[in-house]
């Protein structure tokens, strides 16, 4: 008698415990259910509907507004949750313009989105053949605008074509290493172009003394390579020099960058 009632008091043990592990189970799907019913219900509350909308500003002078950027954006306000809120048509419909290079967009809790437009940097206007206008940015890409509508005064450049990528390549360098912002006080590239029997010349604007300006031309040699062997501690030294001493040159010619030659303008 004593080892049946064993068993059965082992047999009752074990089911006491698969039964407790059932309710805990139960328990733990409950609560889970809970959640989700919280959460859904949450997501769905109107504390979390989109009920604004902001884009970071622009710099001054860009050919878009922040209100422009609103406008082709196409977002209505109140009508989702932001849980809800898809942003990839906003920047696919953004990214269409040609000034808008990329788009950062973010959800702030609980009910606004923010945009910010990624800024293209064009440093120069590239005329190619057909009469086809490009912007050419700073980091040596280009895109196209039929509209021409940017403010600031850009360089023209003439005689190269966007699909020798070695060419440009160089172009870039010249633009950035010779004609770069801040690297002569005052010096400003008017334009640049290149011709296979003239070579590659450019204009530039630089001070004189008496708050006139000079448009010199300058010869750069034969093409691109030559350009590039000359140093751009040669070009400081000629302007320094002529803008020091406010003399006026109409046209300078570089050679290698060792034998400078400027001739005066006889305006002077």
């Amino acid at each position: 008698m004593a080892y049946v009632s064993g068993k059965v008091n082992s047999f009752s043990s074990s089911g006491s415990t698969s039964g407790k592990n059932a309710l805990h189970l139960l328990a733990a799907i409950f609560v889970l259910v809970l959640m989700g019913f919280g959460i859904a219900r949450a997501m769905s509350s109107s504390l979390f509907k989109l009920k604004s909308f902001t884009v970071e500003p622009l710099s001054q002078g860009y050919p878009l507004s922040s209100e422009q950027v609103l406008q082709m954006a196409k977002v209505q306000i109140g009508s989702q949750s932001l849980f809800d809120f898809n942003m990839k048509p906003i920047e696919a419909r953004l990214v269409k313009n040609p000034w808008v290079k990329g788009v950062v967009i973010g959800k702030q809790f609980p009910d606004t989105i923010s945009l910010r437009i990624v800024e293209r940097e064009p440093i120069a206007l590239l005329n190619e053949s057909r009469g086809k206008v490009v912007y050419l940015e700073s980091d040596g890409t280009v895109f196209e605008d039929s509209s021409i509508v940017y403010s600031k005064d850009l360089p023209i450049l003439q005689g190269f074509s966007v699909k020798d990528e070695v060419m440009m390549k160089q172009l870039h360098s010249l633009m950035f290493e010779w004609f770069k912002e801040g690297n002569f006080p005052g010096l400003r590239l008017s334009s640049l172009s290149y011709d296979s029997k003239m070579g590659l010349r450019a204009v530039v604007v630089y001070p004189l003394k008496n708050g006139q300006f000079m448009r010199p031309v300058i010869e750069l040699g034969l093409n691109l390579d030559e350009a590039l062997l000359i140093t751009q501690s040669s070009l400081r030294k000629v302007f320094e020099y002529l803008s020091g001493k406010s003399l006026p040159a109409s046209k300078i010619w570089l050679g290698n960058g060792k034998k400078i030659v400027v001739k005066m303008s006889r305006d002077s």
